[in-house]
């Protein structure tokens, strides 16, 4: 298993953004839930753009489900069908894994913030720890081999999401993302109060199994990686993002796959073992990663 491998010190190879390849391929973006309608308007989409990163080389891919807990379900109206939004996401990556014949490819349960906070940053009025729960479980339930904890900035939401996650059993990864200050200090990203590193050290436990670097702008990365190094013993990663949200949509940025590589390249020298993209980035530039990463 890529477990063994990344703790080994090998570079695996995760998957590129999931809800912006959706958009691109012309699947509905919803206003409240984003990609996450497509789980039930667009399953074979879903499970084409699994097929499609494992075909491009990636060893772990990430399910449709970012914006899949209770909220933001709720205001588009799937309230009634949080459990089948979660287990078709989870199926239409395991199909992918089976239809590639690839079943050495992890599939990760994707967790996220967007389950605590709206778009703007704003706190949803939930019980939080029961709305990761609820996710989480569904999400073990139905087959995932680990949980992926997506754009954690702030230990109020992040540390029910990691308990939510170990309480499955299954390896957590933790995904933290990081942003910049009108002061050009390195801060959680939408959290310009809290710096990285003093949230990186309230953040990361022993149990976990990954901490990496994620949804984060490619000129913030270097430094945020180094503060995740300095308090992570363990495998480390990094998948950045290009471009910018303007909800619904995502507006791509023109980063070529091997500009992805000139930068990953030097991610890896400096200690990252798992490396992949976030939103905005495609098959194409996890092909271009996946040849140079292993050659």
């Amino acid at each position: 298993m890529h477990h063994e491998r990344v703790s080994a010190g090998s570079v695996t190879v995760i998957d590129g953004g999931m809800g912006t390849e959706l958009e691109a391929r012309g699947v509905r973006m919803d206003d409240a839930a984003w990609s996450a309608a497509a789980n039930l308007e667009r399953p074979d989409a879903v499970k084409s753009a699994h097929e499609d990163y494992i075909r491009a080389g990636a060893e772990v891919i990430i399910t449709n489900t970012y914006s899949a807990g209770r909220w933001p379900l709720e205001p588009a109206g799937f309230g009634d069908r949080v459990e089948e939004v979660n287990r078709n996401a989870v199926r239409a990556a395991l199909d992918a894994r089976e239809s590639v014949r690839r079943p050495d490819v992890l599939v990760a349960g994707s967790m996220s913030r967007s389950a605590a906070l709206d778009y703007d940053g704003s706190a949803r009025p939930v019980d939080v720890q029961a709305i990761y729960d609820e996710q989480a479980a569904l999400l073990a339930e139905a087959g995932v081999d680990l949980i992926a904890l997506e754009m954690i900035s702030a230990v109020e939401y992040g540390m029910p999401a990691v308990s939510a996650a170990r309480s499955t059993g299954l390896p957590v990864w933790l995904g933290v993302s990081a942003g910049r200050d009108s002061d050009g200090h390195l801060v959680c990203w939408h959290n310009e109060q809290v710096a990285f590193e003093e949230f990186i050290e309230a953040i990361v436990t022993p149990d976990l199994a990954a901490v990496l670097v994620m949804h984060t702008e490619i000129d913030d990365v270097d430094d945020a990686l180094d503060v995740v190094l300095r308090h992570w013993p363990g495998p480390a990663g990094v998948y950045p993002h290009a471009g910018t949200y303007t909800p619904p949509h995502w507006l791509f940025r023109d980063l070529s796959p091997d500009e992805l590589v000139r930068h990953s390249q030097r991610w890896v020298a400096q200690g990252a073992r798992i490396v992949g993209g976030c939103c905005g980035t495609r098959p194409e530039h996890i092909a271009a990663l996946a040849t140079a990463l292993n050659d």
